[in-house]
């Protein structure tokens, strides 16, 4: 069996060397063997989980079952993804189809059911919807739905972004940061690497389940939103930059983009939301280009091992045939 390779993005695929992959920079291949993250792995991918203590919370009436059995005679592992947390691409052994995203944690039960107590009260359309939590071995292993890419991803293109694009982009991660308000909780971070793609065109937030209440942040700052906006503008301008100096924004676009450099606080989301450069926003799945042509130029098939061979599962994206220029 070959060893398994690390591509540029990150990516530990079991069973074979990746294809070539376009991008600007380059990390050492990988020594990892065919197997599910390690206990080192686990550790990493357990940095940094938030969940809040029990007066925090309002009490679920139905607590999610935590399932005490092993998640791999149901899911196969396909590849390990670092894209600032541990999570592993598998698929479900009897629906060949069925994808999912899973991260390891080991930490105490309490902390576990709390993090899924919190995950499950703050379900939202932009944040993935956590399907299944496992134990299994001294750890836990929450199933998320899967996702196609990162924005990090699309930003590696060699093509440019159309503004409607942008707007379908932003609007969801708004919201989401809108509604978290709402809970008294703000993301821990923000980056070009939290904001996915599924593979229907549509935005999803990671990390709610390092999200934090409100009262936690640092009470010198003056505004829990700060840090939050100046990640929202730093993601801005890296979509603008995609498209060169030369590039033509519309007088929407440059409204927008003054509008959310005066902003530091959440009462200003609302203004945003309304803002003119979001009459761009049109039905769900307006991406789903975009993410196929992510999917085109470094994701295209998934190898993994089945009943002692190598085997080609289904693309992650069906692949389309677009313009890069």
């Amino acid at each position: 069996m070959p060893a398994a390779k690390r591509d540029v993005r990150g990516t530990v695929w079991f069973g074979g060397m990746r294809p070539p992959v376009v991008s600007t920079q380059h990390e050492p291949p990988s020594n990892a063997s065919h197997h599910v993250p390690s206990d080192q792995t686990s550790s990493r991918a357990t940095s940094g989980l938030n969940c809040p203590p029990p007066q925090q919370l309002t009490p679920n009436p139905a607590p999610r079952e935590i399932l005490a059995r092993n998640p791999w005679e149901m899911y196969e592992p396909c590849a390990g993804i670092d894209y600032g947390r541990i999570m592993v691409l598998a698929r479900h052994r009897k629906d060949k189809a069925n994808l999912v995203h899973i991260q390891m944690q080991a930490v105490e039960r309490s902390a576990i059911e709390m993090c899924v107590q919190m995950i499950d009260r703050l379900a939202h359309r932009s944040i993935p919807r956590l399907l299944d939590v496992f134990q299994y071995a001294e750890r836990y292993l929450l199933v998320w739905e899967p996702f196609e890419c990162t924005l990090q991803q699309a930003l590696a293109l060699s093509c440019h972004f159309a503004e409607s694009e942008v707007a379908q982009i932003l609007w969801p991660v708004l919201k989401c940061l809108q509604f978290l308000r709402g809970q008294s909780r703000e993301l821990a971070s923000l980056t070009p690497r939290d904001i996915l793609f599924t593979e229907e065109g549509e935005i999803k937030i990671a990390g709610i389940e390092n999200s934090r209440q409100i009262d936690q942040v640092d009470p010198s700052r003056v505004d829990a939103m700060a840090s939050t906006f100046n990640a929202l503008r730093s993601i801005l301008d890296k979509i603008m930059q995609k498209n060169g100096p030369k590039f033509t924004w519309s007088q929407e676009m440059q409204s927008f983009k003054s509008a959310l450099a005066k902003n530091n606080s959440a009462r200003c989301l609302d203004n945003l939301l309304q803002h003119a450069f979001f009459g761009q926003v049109t039905e769900e799945g307006s991406l789903k280009l975009l993410v196929e042509l992510v999917n085109e130029t470094i994701f295209h098939e998934v190898q993994v091992r089945r009943e002692g061979t190598l085997a080609r599962a289904r693309p992650l994206g069906k692949l389309a045939t677009l313009s890069t220029t």
